[in-house]
Protein backbone atom coordinates (compact mmCIF):
# COMPACT_ATOMS: atom_id res chain seq x y z
CA UNK A 1 0.00 0.00 0.00
CA UNK A 2 1.12 3.58 -0.55
CA UNK A 3 0.97 6.80 1.43
CA UNK A 4 0.00 5.03 4.67
CA UNK A 5 1.16 7.13 7.62
CA UNK A 6 1.16 6.65 11.32
CA UNK A 7 -1.85 8.57 12.63
CA UNK A 8 0.25 10.36 15.20
CA UNK A 9 2.54 11.64 12.45
CA UNK A 10 -0.06 12.38 9.81
CA UNK A 11 0.30 16.13 10.07
CA UNK A 12 3.89 17.28 10.49
CA UNK A 13 4.50 21.00 10.82
CA UNK A 14 7.89 22.04 9.57
CA UNK A 15 9.95 25.15 9.05
CA UNK A 16 12.99 25.59 6.83
CA UNK A 17 15.57 25.25 9.62
CA UNK A 18 14.57 21.95 11.31
CA UNK A 19 13.63 20.26 8.06
CA UNK A 20 16.95 21.22 6.50
CA UNK A 21 18.84 19.56 9.34
CA UNK A 22 16.85 16.34 9.46
CA UNK A 23 18.90 13.21 8.76
CA UNK A 24 21.23 15.12 6.41
CA UNK A 25 18.61 15.16 3.65
CA UNK A 26 18.97 18.12 1.31
CA UNK A 27 15.65 19.90 0.93
CA UNK A 28 14.89 22.34 -1.85
CA UNK A 29 13.93 24.94 0.75
CA UNK A 30 17.63 25.36 1.65
CA UNK A 31 20.14 27.50 -0.22
CA UNK A 32 22.20 24.41 -1.02
CA UNK A 33 19.09 22.68 -2.36
CA UNK A 34 18.29 25.63 -4.59
CA UNK A 35 21.88 25.83 -5.86
CA UNK A 36 21.85 22.15 -6.75
CA UNK A 37 18.67 22.58 -8.79
CA UNK A 38 20.03 25.59 -10.66
CA UNK A 39 23.31 23.81 -11.36
CA UNK A 40 21.79 20.48 -12.42
CA UNK A 41 21.99 19.72 -16.12
CA UNK A 42 18.72 17.75 -16.14
CA UNK A 43 16.35 20.14 -14.38
CA UNK A 44 13.76 21.10 -17.02
CA UNK A 45 11.08 18.75 -15.71
CA UNK A 46 11.09 20.65 -12.43
CA UNK A 47 9.63 23.76 -14.03
CA UNK A 48 6.83 22.01 -15.90
CA UNK A 49 5.89 19.77 -12.97
CA UNK A 50 6.19 22.42 -10.27
CA UNK A 51 3.75 24.57 -12.23
CA UNK A 52 1.04 21.94 -11.69
CA UNK A 53 2.13 20.13 -8.52
CA UNK A 54 -0.54 20.03 -5.84
CA UNK A 55 -0.75 18.29 -2.50
CA UNK A 56 -2.52 14.95 -2.16
CA UNK A 57 -6.12 15.70 -1.19
CA UNK A 58 -6.24 12.70 1.17
CA UNK A 59 -3.38 10.77 2.78
CA UNK A 60 -3.58 7.89 0.29
CA UNK A 61 -3.79 10.03 -2.86
CA UNK A 62 -0.07 10.41 -3.54
CA UNK A 63 -0.64 8.40 -6.73
CA UNK A 64 -3.50 10.52 -8.11
CA UNK A 65 -1.74 13.75 -7.08
CA UNK A 66 1.41 12.67 -8.93
CA UNK A 67 -0.53 11.59 -12.01
CA UNK A 68 -2.51 14.83 -12.21
CA UNK A 69 0.72 16.89 -12.10
CA UNK A 70 2.33 14.72 -14.78
CA UNK A 71 -0.74 14.71 -17.03
CA UNK A 72 -1.16 18.49 -16.78
CA UNK A 73 2.51 19.00 -17.63
CA UNK A 74 2.25 17.04 -20.89
CA UNK A 75 0.55 18.06 -24.12
CA UNK A 76 -2.64 16.01 -23.96
CA UNK A 77 -6.32 16.93 -23.89
CA UNK A 78 -7.52 17.82 -20.43
CA UNK A 79 -11.01 17.48 -18.95
CA UNK A 80 -13.06 20.55 -18.08
CA UNK A 81 -14.09 20.61 -14.41
CA UNK A 82 -17.52 22.19 -13.91
CA UNK A 83 -16.19 24.59 -11.31
CA UNK A 84 -13.42 25.82 -13.65
CA UNK A 85 -15.45 26.13 -16.86
CA UNK A 86 -14.41 26.97 -19.57
CA UNK A 87 -10.84 26.12 -18.52
CA UNK A 88 -9.40 22.61 -18.58
CA UNK A 89 -7.31 20.78 -16.00
CA UNK A 90 -6.71 17.29 -14.65
CA UNK A 91 -7.75 17.22 -11.00
CA UNK A 92 -7.33 14.28 -8.66
CA UNK A 93 -11.08 13.66 -8.77
CA UNK A 94 -11.32 13.81 -12.57
CA UNK A 95 -8.67 11.12 -12.98
CA UNK A 96 -11.35 8.63 -12.00
CA UNK A 97 -12.88 8.18 -15.42
CA UNK A 98 -14.95 5.07 -16.21
CA UNK A 99 -11.85 2.96 -16.93
CA UNK A 100 -10.10 3.95 -13.70
CA UNK A 101 -13.24 3.51 -11.64
CA UNK A 102 -13.42 -0.03 -13.01
CA UNK A 103 -9.72 -0.59 -12.31
CA UNK A 104 -9.91 0.63 -8.72
CA UNK A 105 -12.83 2.78 -7.50
CA UNK A 106 -12.26 6.10 -5.81
CA UNK A 107 -13.23 4.71 -2.41
CA UNK A 108 -10.71 1.87 -2.62
CA UNK A 109 -7.90 4.20 -3.63
CA UNK A 110 -8.89 6.47 -0.76
CA UNK A 111 -8.62 3.47 1.57
CA UNK A 112 -5.43 1.79 0.32
CA UNK A 113 -3.77 3.84 -2.43
CA UNK A 114 -2.33 2.41 -5.66
CA UNK A 115 0.26 -0.30 -6.24
CA UNK A 116 2.93 0.17 -8.90
CA UNK A 117 1.10 -1.92 -11.52
CA UNK A 118 -2.18 -0.14 -10.77
CA UNK A 119 -0.45 3.22 -11.12
CA UNK A 120 0.77 2.18 -14.57
CA UNK A 121 -2.70 1.16 -15.75
CA UNK A 122 -4.24 4.24 -14.12
CA UNK A 123 -1.99 6.42 -16.31
CA UNK A 124 -2.65 4.44 -19.48
CA UNK A 125 -6.39 4.84 -18.94
CA UNK A 126 -5.88 8.60 -19.37
CA UNK A 127 -4.41 8.16 -22.84
CA UNK A 128 -0.72 8.31 -21.91
CA UNK A 129 1.91 5.62 -22.39
CA UNK A 130 3.29 4.08 -19.19
CA UNK A 131 5.98 1.52 -18.49
CA UNK A 132 6.56 0.35 -14.92
CA UNK A 133 9.70 -1.26 -13.52
CA UNK A 134 10.14 -3.12 -10.25
CA UNK A 135 13.27 -2.30 -8.26
CA UNK A 136 14.15 -5.95 -7.70
CA UNK A 137 14.41 -6.31 -11.48
CA UNK A 138 16.35 -3.04 -11.99
CA UNK A 139 19.93 -2.38 -10.91
CA UNK A 140 21.10 0.96 -9.55
CA UNK A 141 22.97 1.62 -12.80
CA UNK A 142 19.85 0.81 -14.86
CA UNK A 143 17.76 3.10 -12.65
CA UNK A 144 20.24 5.94 -13.16
CA UNK A 145 20.23 5.42 -16.93
CA UNK A 146 16.42 5.38 -17.08
CA UNK A 147 16.21 8.55 -15.00
CA UNK A 148 18.69 10.34 -17.27
CA UNK A 149 16.91 9.15 -20.42
CA UNK A 150 13.48 10.18 -19.15
CA UNK A 151 14.56 13.60 -17.90
CA UNK A 152 16.26 14.27 -21.25
CA UNK A 153 12.94 13.85 -23.07
CA UNK A 154 10.61 16.85 -22.90
CA UNK A 155 7.64 14.54 -23.59
CA UNK A 156 8.38 12.07 -20.79
CA UNK A 157 8.10 12.08 -17.00
CA UNK A 158 9.14 9.75 -14.18
CA UNK A 159 7.01 8.82 -11.15
CA UNK A 160 8.65 6.89 -8.31
CA UNK A 161 7.13 4.54 -5.74
CA UNK A 162 9.38 4.17 -2.69
CA UNK A 163 9.37 3.75 1.06
CA UNK A 164 10.16 6.85 3.13
CA UNK A 165 11.88 4.62 5.69
CA UNK A 166 14.98 4.39 3.48
CA UNK A 167 15.55 8.15 3.38
CA UNK A 168 14.67 8.16 6.32
CA UNK A 169 11.49 10.20 6.69
CA UNK A 170 8.35 9.66 8.75
CA UNK A 171 5.96 7.24 7.06
CA UNK A 172 6.31 4.37 4.63
CA UNK A 173 5.08 3.82 1.05
CA UNK A 174 4.82 6.94 -1.09
CA UNK A 175 4.52 8.07 -4.72
CA UNK A 176 5.82 11.33 -6.21
CA UNK A 177 7.31 12.59 -9.50
CA UNK A 178 11.01 13.26 -10.13
CA UNK A 179 11.90 16.83 -11.05
CA UNK A 180 15.66 16.82 -11.68
CA UNK A 181 18.91 14.86 -11.65
CA UNK A 182 22.31 16.20 -10.59
CA UNK A 183 25.23 14.20 -11.99
CA UNK A 184 27.88 15.72 -9.71
CA UNK A 185 26.14 14.34 -6.60
CA UNK A 186 24.33 11.47 -8.35
CA UNK A 187 21.08 12.62 -6.76
CA UNK A 188 17.48 13.15 -7.83
CA UNK A 189 14.93 15.73 -6.72
CA UNK A 190 11.69 14.16 -5.50
CA UNK A 191 8.76 16.58 -5.79
CA UNK A 192 6.86 15.37 -2.75
CA UNK A 193 3.09 15.64 -3.19
CA UNK A 194 2.62 15.48 0.59
CA UNK A 195 3.46 19.18 0.59
CA UNK A 196 1.95 19.71 4.04
CA UNK A 197 4.57 17.29 5.37
CA UNK A 198 7.83 17.65 3.44
CA UNK A 199 9.20 19.98 0.74
CA UNK A 200 10.98 18.58 -2.35
CA UNK A 201 14.10 16.65 -1.36
CA UNK A 202 17.37 15.63 -3.02
CA UNK A 203 18.39 12.01 -2.40
CA UNK A 204 21.04 9.79 -3.95
CA UNK A 205 20.20 7.27 -6.66
CA UNK A 206 21.35 4.53 -4.29
CA UNK A 207 19.03 5.73 -1.52
CA UNK A 208 16.12 5.94 -3.94
CA UNK A 209 16.79 2.39 -5.09
CA UNK A 210 16.95 1.26 -1.46
CA UNK A 211 13.53 2.79 -0.87
CA UNK A 212 12.12 1.11 -3.96
CA UNK A 213 13.44 -2.28 -2.85
CA UNK A 214 11.20 -2.27 0.23
CA UNK A 215 8.15 -4.49 -0.12
CA UNK A 216 4.72 -3.00 -0.85
CA UNK A 217 2.22 -4.90 1.29
CA UNK A 218 -0.49 -4.17 -1.27
CA UNK A 219 1.25 -6.19 -3.97
CA UNK A 220 3.75 -8.28 -1.96
CA UNK A 221 6.39 -7.07 -4.42
CA UNK A 222 9.14 -4.48 -4.40
CA UNK A 223 8.31 -0.91 -5.30
CA UNK A 224 9.72 0.84 -8.36
CA UNK A 225 8.93 3.54 -10.88
CA UNK A 226 6.79 4.37 -13.91
CA UNK A 227 8.07 6.06 -17.05
CA UNK A 228 5.28 8.18 -18.58
CA UNK A 229 5.27 9.51 -22.12
CA UNK A 230 3.01 10.64 -24.92
CA UNK A 231 1.60 7.84 -27.06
Amino acid sequence: MVCRKLIAAAFVVFSAAPVAAQDNLLYLTTEAGEDRLLGAELNRDYFSLASYLEYEQVLTFCGPASVSAVANSLNIDRPSPDRLYPWTLFTQDLLFNAANQKLKPYGMVEHEGLTLAELDQFIENLGLAADHHFADETSVDELREMIQTTLSDRDARLIVNYSRQALPQTGDGHISPIGAYDADTDSVLILDVAKYKYPPVWISIQKLHDGMMMIDSGSSRSRGFVQVSLQ
